[in-house]
């Protein structure tokens, strides 16, 4: 994602209906992201904390813009904001995306202690 220009970044909306099909939706990640789970049982609502904080941290492009079709902005901007570890690129990428400073991210304020 650090290689996309700025005007091919489409932000999303606030109060999207989901209308695609869920399942066929969790059968689309990268196998590398959930290479230890078995997706057949995960539950997209009950697990989405869980979804959207591998995506966030091993996911390709692609199953980033999937958990955007399965979840609302404020899901993912729960899940984002409160992360433990995440890349340096990546807060700025979804600060930008969500429109909020870095600062705002649990990972930037602590840092882990191998980060300089």
């Amino acid at each position: 994602m650090a290689n996309a220009s700025v005007s091919a970044i489409k932000k999303p909306r606030k109060n999207v209906k989901k209308t695609e099909d869920n399942n066929l939706i969790m059968s689309q990640f990268t196998k590398a992201v959930f290479w230890n789970c078995d997706l057949t049982k995960f539950n997209y609502k009950r697990d989405k904390d869980y979804i959207i904080k591998r995506v966030l941290e091993t996911g390709l492009e692609n199953d980033e813009f999937l958990i955007w079709k399965l979840y609302s902005y404020d899901d993912i901007k729960n899940v984002a904001v409160n992360m433990e570890t995440l890349d340096e690129d990546m807060v700025a990428y979804m600060a930008f995306v969500l429109n909020i400073n870095q600062s705002e991210f649990r990972c930037y304020k602590k840092k882990p202690w191998y980060r300089k």
